[in-house]
């Protein structure tokens, strides 16, 4: 297979909205927003979504079939962190590189505007945390109670990754 990652604008803002509810149908435990919530929004909402964070987008052909973004805060106490958000490949995508290579793509981005980068995972979430541990992620805390999906409680590791080593 072969794909490409690329950082969207507005004018794709329907691939992000295909993947994004695509993501919170199969995997509604991974992510803080829902499906019936995102699928009432707007086009627009999501060409904003592309203006406001980074948006990556892993595309087989024309099919968007993963996602990562990067959100940085425009406060200066808080602007050195970054916050990767809605990782996310398709079950048919998994176990080739491809969510390597999203999250590769999000870190360089990363690198060129903040100093550490952060992220929260579903504590039984094994695929991703070994993902993120491999590249470097460590766990810094866990949010007790951070999601609430069909009437169960789920715990989030936060993790960060520094990547300016001299800082820490």
């Amino acid at each position: 297979m072969s794909f490409s990652i690329r950082q969207i604008g507005p004018d794709e803002a329907q691939a992000y909205r295909t993947i994004r509810l695509i993501a919170l149908d199969g995997d509604p435990a991974s992510f803080a927003s829902d499906a019936e919530t995102e699928r009432a929004r707007p086009l627009d909402w999501y060409a904003q979504g592309t203006r406001d964070a980074a948006i990556f987008v892993a595309f087989d052909n024309d099919d968007p079939v993963g996602m990562a973004g990067l959100f940085v805060s425009d406060r200066p106490k808080t602007s050195h962190i970054g916050t990767i958000f809605g990782i996310y490949v398709r079950p048919e995508y998994r176990r080739n590189g491809l969510a390597v290579d999203l999250m590769d793509a999000v870190i360089a981005h990363a690198r060129t505007a903040v100093r550490q980068v952060h992220l929260g995972v579903a504590v039984d979430n094994c695929a991703a945390l070994k993902l993120y541990h491999r590249l470097g992620f460590q766990t810094y805390g866990t949010e007790p109670r951070a999601l609430h999906v069909d009437g169960r409680f789920i715990d989030e590791h936060l993790m960060v990754r520094f990547l300016d080593k001299e800082d820490r």
